[in-house]
C-alpha cells in the first residue's frame, strides 16, 4: 500500500519513510486544504473551516497584544492538518498513541519548514491557551451544546480555571457568507503579512547586512 497522499497543488506528500525527507509544503495549497476541512466532524450549525478557526485564533492573538512571531504561530498551530486531517479531540483520546505518532512529526515537519518550532517551543502554553478560547467561543457561538442539558467538558469547563471566550461573533452575517475562497485566501494573506513583520524585525535585531531572511524561515518558497 502506498504511504504517499496527493495533495491539491498536485504534489505526492509521503507519510513516512525515507521518502517523507523530501517532502516541501506549499502556503496556498495548505490554506486551500484548511479552507474546506470542516471543525468538529461537521458538528456545527454553519460550515466551519480549519482556516476560519486558525483566523480567528490569531485574531484572538492579537486582540491578547501578542508578538507577530506568536500571533503567526496561532494562525499555523493546526496546519498540518492540511496533510492529517481534523480528527476530533475525543476520537483522538481514543485512537490514543497511535494518533500522536502519525500526526505529530507531521506537525513538526510542516513548522520546521516555515521556521516555526522555536516559537511553538517557547510559547507553547499561550498557544494552547489562544486555542482554548477558541473552541469555547465556537462551542457558544456554533455547536447545539447546552450547559445543565449536556456533560461538561472538563478542557474547557473545569471549576476554578473555566476558559472564557471573547466578543467576536461566529454568527455575524459577514461570516456566515464569507466563501471558502475566502478564508483561503485570507489565511495565505494574514500568513505573509505576520511572516513579513516577523522578518523586518528579526532583521532590526541582527543589524544590517544579516541573513535572516531565508526562505526556509519565511517559507517564501512555496510561491514559486
Amino acid at each position: 500500500m502506498s504511504n504517499w497522499m496527493l495533495l491539491s497543488d498536485g504534489r505526492e506528500h509521503y507519510l513516512s519513510g525515507i521518502d517523507a525527507l523530501q517532502n516541501t509544503f506549499s502556503l496556498p495549497s495548505i490554506a486551500h486544504h484548511l479552507s474546506i476541512i470542516n471543525r468538529f466532524t461537521g458538528a456545527t450549525k454553519r460550515p466551519y473551516s480549519v482556516a476560519e478557526h486558525s483566523l480567528l485564533c490569531a485574531d484572538i492573538s492579537e486582540q491578547a497584544g501578542h508578538p507577530p512571531h506568536l500571533q503567526l504561530a496561532c494562525l499555523m498551530h493546526d496546519a498540518h492538518e492540511a496533510i492529517t486531517g481534523d480528527m476530533s479531540s475525543p476520537a483522538k483520546w481514543t485512537v490514543g498513541d497511535a494518533w500522536r505518532a502519525f500526526e505529530q512529526p507531521q506537525a513538526r515537519a510542516l513548522r520546521r519548514h516555515f521556521g516555526l518550532l522555536t516559537a511553538f517551543t517557547a510559547h507553547a502554553p499561550s498557544i494552547h491557551q489562544v486555542d482554548l478560547i477558541a473552541l469555547a467561543t465556537e462551542r457558544r457561538d456554533l455547536m447545539p451544546y447546552r450547559a445543565g442539558t449536556h456533560a461538561p467538558w472538563p478542557i474547557l469547563d473545569t471549576p476554578g480555571n473555566e476558559v472564557p471566550t471573547v466578543s467576536i461573533s461566529l454568527t455575524a452575517p459577514k461570516r456566515e457568507q464569507t466563501h471558502w475562497t475566502e478564508w483561503r485566501d485570507l489565511f495565505v494573506q494574514r500568513f505573509c503579512r505576520l511572516d513579513e513583520i516577523t522578518r523586518n524585525t528579526l532583521q532590526q535585531i541582527k543589524g544590517p547586512g544579516s541573513d535572516v531572511v531565508s526562505r526556509k524561515i519565511t517559507g517564501r518558497s512555496v510561491f514559486q
